[in-house]
């Protein structure tokens, strides 16, 4: 019951802090979308994040890039790394929907290069390798049991401290 309380007592600057944040030391997403049947696929990549739009890079033959072409929208959820989590069921986590458009210019690459180093610098070559943009429509911030807060495309906070009944 104290965990609740602190959560309850933490400043809308804080929230938006951490939203702003969360993401800096994660290095891949997890990507939902569907198919012309709205058969879903989840699938998932690495990231980069500028300007408050996130870019993956994936293979245009993949099934998943195809699904982005047909419907320009996606899932996305970055989620803490379970060995870091304090509990299985409230492991942190930011989730979205998101618009999507297939992006070319080396601008994008280098931002890649910039978080990845050479790691990932092969695959510009790779005349199948697209970037996607992925920007974010409401994004939801879960930090653990009724901590849960909503913030919309503006970076505005919404909605916080969704709980359990």
């Amino acid at each position: 019951m104290q965990k609740r309380k602190f959560m309850n007592k933490t400043s809308n600057s804080e929230i938006i802090e951490t939203f702003n944040t969360f993401t800096k030391d994660k290095f891949s997403l997890i990507l939902s979308t569907v198919n012309k049947n709205i058969e879903p696929l989840t699938s998932y990549s690495p990231f980069v994040e500028d300007s408050n739009k996130f870019y993956t890079v994936m293979s245009s033959a993949m099934p998943h890039f195809k699904n982005i072409e047909e419907s320009l929208k996606a899932h996305v959820l970055i989620i803490e790394d379970e060995k870091d989590a304090s509990h299985i069921f409230a492991r942190k986590r930011l989730y979205f929907n998101a618009e999507c458009k297939i992006v070319d210019g080396e601008e994008y690459f280098e931002l890649f290069d910039k978080r990845y180093g050479e790691t990932l610098s092969f695959i510009r070559k790779m005349k199948d390798f697209k970037i996607v943009e992925l920007v974010p429509k409401e994004k939801s911030l879960v930090l653990g049991f009724g901590a849960t807060y909503l913030m919309n495309e503006e970076g505005k906070l919404i909605q916080k401290n969704i709980s359990h009944k």
